[in-house]
């Protein structure tokens, strides 16, 4: 747990932990993410500060996890493409300080990402779009074929969902790259609703074993 309103990543590397120590800067063991607070922030840690004002998630690597589905409109195969985190912060829904995890989870309903996420993403059927069941704008999978929209809820949130109970024979065909940088992004703010209605955003992500054929 970080007690603190308000963070700011750090974007530090293991050649540099002597001095930004020094300097104030924190770190979370739990979740390997490096800090500091607005009013320890001097001009030496300011070199190392991921430039980003709205964020709810940060994690210190992050893995794009490529897989493919049929279309639930055109039938056809096409790839999707999941955010996973292994470790990350995330802020409590109060907003008066950081939940550190350490578990394996998927990140959904994306509200914002930096551009440098966006290219290390490498997806160009993966873009900000306008949900037609809740109304919500996200990051979204769309189908190369056709262009449908294939929507986070299906895909992470019920029982036979693509990501969240990915079988492990599935994993394993699937595109697994990681991406050796600091992760930061806004997820399940509904922009286009009441401030109040809480998102879901994240799912564990659980792997399992395919069950045995049945005749």
């Amino acid at each position: 747990m970080i007690d603190a309103p308000h963070i700011i990543p750090l974007d530090i590397h293991t050649d540099n932990i002597t001095d930004v120590t020094c300097q104030g800067a924190h770190y979370d063991a739990t979740s390997s993410v490096w800090y500091t607070e607005p009013h320890e922030l001097n001009e030496t840690l300011h070199d190392y500060v991921y430039d980003t004002d709205s964020f709810n998630i940060v994690a210190p690597y992050y893995l794009v996890i490529t897989s493919k589905m049929a279309c639930w409109t055109c039938q056809q195969s096409t790839r999707i493409h999941g955010v996973m985190f292994t470790r990350f912060i995330k802020q409590n829904q109060d907003g008066k300080g950081w939940q550190s995890v350490q578990r394996n989870s998927f990140l959904f309903h994306i509200n914002y990402l930096p551009e440098e996420i966006k290219k290390n993403i490498k997806a160009s059927n993966y873009y900000l779009d306008k949900s037609k069941t809740t109304g919500l704008r996200y990051w979204m999978n769309h189908c190369e074929i056709c262009g449908e929209r294939l929507g986070d809820y299906e895909l992470f949130c019920v029982e036979d969902d693509a990501f969240r109970l990915m079988t492990i024979e599935k994993l394993l065909r699937a595109n697994v790259r990681k991406v050796n940088k600091l992760f930061v992004s806004m997820a399940g703010n509904p922009a286009d609703q009441n401030s109040k209605d809480v998102v879901r955003y994240l799912c564990d992500a659980r792997f399992v074993m395919n069950g045995p054929e049945r005749l």
